[in-house]
Formats: C-alpha cells, structure tokens, sequence
C-alpha cells in the first residue's frame, strides 16, 4: 500500500509552485479569485492535493467510510461516483488508486450469487466512471491526469484502461439550479462524495446549501451513499442564523455561542449535516466522526519523494445511506 502512495506523490509533482499560490484569496474564501487563472488552479493542485488524494486513498482502503463503501469499491460490477467539488485532483487520483488497489486485492473470481454475474451467467460491465462536479473550471487538470491513469507508457501504480475507467469535469455551482447532467450523474451514482467541500458551501450560502443538501433524497437512487468529509477545525462552527435570537446556551445541538449581537450561532457542521439529511429518515447515518486524525505515514516523509511539506489533517467525517421511499 505504501508503494502505491508513493506512486500517488509522483504524480503531482509538477513544474513547481511558482508565485500563484492563492493563499489569501483562500483566506478570504473568495473562491472566485482563488480559481480564476490556469496557473492558479495548477498551483493549488501542487500545494494542497496531494495529501487529500492520499488521504482519501487511505480512508476507502482502510474502511474509514465504512465496509460498505469498501465493499463497493471490491467488487466486480461498475462503480459510479459523483464528486461534489472535486476537480483539484486529488478525487481522480486518490479514488481510482484505491479502486485499483481493492479490485487487485479482492478474490477473484466473484461467486455465482455475485451481484457481477448477471442473468444466464454473463458478465456484467465493471469499471469505474467518475463525475466531477466544480464552479471553476477544472476539466483541464482531471483530463491531465485521465490522461496519465491511462497511459500505459507511464510507471503509475494506479493505471487503468480506458475501457476501465471514465472521468468527466463540468463546471457547475450546486448553490445555483442544477443542470440535466449534473442531476443525471447523481441519479445514477452509487457514491456521491463532497470533500472537504461542505463547509465553504455553507459559508457561501447557508440557505442555498441547505436546500442543495435537501434536495439530495429526490436525486439521488435508493442506497446510494453520501461521503462528506471536511475539516475539523477550519469550518467547524458555522454562524447560520441570521436573525436576532435571544435564548440560552443549551438547546438543539448548538455549541451553545452567544453572539455579542444577540445571535445564537456556532452550529457545528455535523450537527447541520445530521439535522438536515436525517431529520425525516431520508438517510440512515452509517459513519459518524467528529474529529479523526489523518496523519502522513512515516515511510513516505522518509523517502522524501515529494518537493513540498505534506500535512496531516484533522477531519470530521460522516457517511449517510439514502433510504428507500416510502
């Protein structure tokens, strides 16, 4: 496993940081001027990816989102997943190493009851396709690394054939209407991840990501799972009211803040996920973690394979299965 993140490292070694690094426009979370030049986009790619794509290989291959989505990733009929703010990179990279890692390591061949095996005996398709949902316009960054997944000629721990694997990129805000294609990669996925992604929604827009959140049961298939993992620190305490609340510190789940304005603030994000997706059993809390260390492994700082500091991230970390209609 550790060689097939070290390979992952490789991969995002590029021509170097340069000087358009959007580190106070993140800041400010003016995610518009953050993204708003190629190099910008390459830039953050360099600096912040790679440890998410080897986080997030870790955490399907270690079951950190559970034996379900472990499961899933195993066996041998096509995986479809849909990644809500995903085309930085590190979603393609790091959810196609742990697939292939999973699918290499699964027995193999499936048993005849396997779901893989259709009627009469006959294989079904398997593979991975993989959509890509952002607000700036990442397509060029996801084809580059398409492009080496699928190249045979490259020394990748992570290659697949073409006929294994697709990825597309569209450019969409999910606080503004959804477009048919967005609404029919959800419909059809089977896991819909939204990483390290949640809490710069709601600081956007507490309303439109709510609603965006609710909106989920009706889109999406019965079963499907939604992956959310997000800081534990930066976003953690979310100020969403907006009204001019009195009341006491110890009501509802609130980390119990009083604002100097009256307002009762500081919801946490697990809190705000949990209440709005569970509150009318639409979707059944599968994993469930408030802060969880992801820590770089000890091999790979030793190696001393990648240009830059790796970081290990401290993360809130819930997984909801969405149930049957009634």
């Amino acid at each position: 496993m550790v060689c097939c993140m070290y390979g992952l490292m490789l991969m995002f070694c590029r021509d170097g940081l340069g000087d358009d690094v959007p580190k106070k426009s993140l800041y400010l979370r003016d995610y518009v001027a953050a993204f708003d030049s190629p190099e910008k986009l390459q830039a953050y790619v360099v600096r912040w990816s790679v440890a998410r794509a080897l986080a997030y290989f870790e955490m399907i291959s270690g079951h950190w989102w559970s034996e379900d989505v472990t499961q899933i990733f195993s066996t041998s009929r096509r995986l479809r997943v849909t990644c809500v703010g995903g085309g930085a990179g590190a979603e393609i990279v790091g959810i196609t190493a742990a697939y292939s890692f999973l699918r290499s390591s699964s027995p193999s061949p499936p048993p005849p009851s396997s779901p893989s095996i259709g009627v009469g005996g006959e294989d079904v398709d398997t593979g991975l396709d993989l959509t890509f949902l952002d607000f700036a316009t990442w397509a060029p960054i996801t084809d580059s690394f398409y492009t080496t997944i699928t190249d045979p000629t490259k020394e990748s721990n992570v290659f697949l054939d073409k006929s294994k694997i697709s990825a597309r990129c569209y450019q969409q805000d999910v606080l503004t209407p959804l477009s048919d294609t967005t609404v029919s990669s959800m419909a059809s996925a089977d896991i819909v991840t939204i990483l390290f992604t949640a809490g710069e929604l709601y600081s956007q827009s507490p309303t439109a990501t709510t609603k965006f959140f609710m909106s989920l049961h009706t889109i999406t298939k019965p079963g499907a799972l939604l992956v959310v993992v997000d800081s534990a620190g930066g976003f953690e305490d979310l100020d969403v009211l907006k009204k001019n609340q009195q009341g006491n510190s110890s009501g509802g789940g609130k980390s119990g803040k009083v604002q100097p304005d009256g307002n009762i603030g500081g919801y946490k994000l697990g809190f705000l996920l949990d209440k709005t997706l569970t509150n009318r059993e639409q979707w059944q809390t599968v994993v469930s973690q408030d802060a969880k260390w992801w820590r770089v492994p000890q091999e790979l700082k030793d190696t001393g394979g990648y240009p830059l500091e790796l970081e290990n991230m401290r993360c809130l970390i819930r997984v909801y299965r969405r149930n049957d209609d009634p």
